[in-house]
């Protein structure tokens, strides 16, 4: 019983997990690459990371890179 609920358990945060990593991949190819030059970023390396490196890619791209990508869509 413990065992089955490990493994939902397990699922859903894989799951998650997964839906994260889609997410931040689609919201980095949508940006415009006016964006990214305004940022002082390079949308395909940011997109590299994110694929090659997974689900902390991801985290990484949410700490580091989109906080200057939205300052820049504000023009800050």
């Amino acid at each position: 019983m413990a065992l089955g609920l490990f493994i939902l358990l397990f699922g859903i945060v894989a799951l998650a997990g997964f839906a994260f990593w889609i997410w931040s991949l689609v919201d980095a190819i949508q940006r415009p690459d006016a964006e990214w030059e305004q940022a002082g970023q390079n949308k395909l390396i940011w997109i590299l990371v994110i694929v090659l490196i997974g689900f902390i890619g991801s985290i990484i791209y949410l700490l580091v890179a989109r906080p200057q990508l939205e300052d820049a869509k504000r023009g800050l």
